[in-house]
């Protein structure tokens, strides 16, 4: 789906919204109820993505339209659930991640999306 290279960079609200096919102000409410993490422009004030964030953008989309959470679910889901499980890594990249390894922090949350991350979505 996302292009390595891809990693560092960092998209507005409309190309993530594009990119996702989630409009723009839905990825705001996501923002409000308090489920995304956002940069803004120093410029401009713009909110920022980077692709992880994108990536999360959609899994946001699939808990609430394909498993039937709730705000309030995704937001205790991630109190106690590792981001492997919550996206549905396969074992291989798994053994491999450091973020498995560590279960210190989400793979959406870092600033460089690992490797096995990248792999898995393609």
């Amino acid at each position: 789906m996302f292009q390595e290279e891809n990693i560092h960079s960092v998209f507005t609200i409309r190309v993530a919204a594009k990119l996702t096919g989630i409009s723009p102000g839905t990825i705001r409410e996501y923002e409000r109820q308090g489920l995304l993490r956002i940069h803004r422009a120093s410029q401009n004030n713009h909110r920022l993505f980077t692709q992880a964030e994108i990536m999360w953008i959609m899994q946001i989309w699939q808990l609430i339209h394909r498993e039937g959470l709730n705000y309030e679910g995704i937001r205790r889901l991630l109190l106690i659930t590792p981001c492997w499980k919550i996206i549905k890594c396969p074992n291989e990249y798994r053994d491999n991640c450091k973020v498995y390894e560590e279960n210190k922090s989400a793979c959406w949350s870092l600033e460089k999306l690992p490797e096995c991350c990248i792999e898995s979505q393609r």
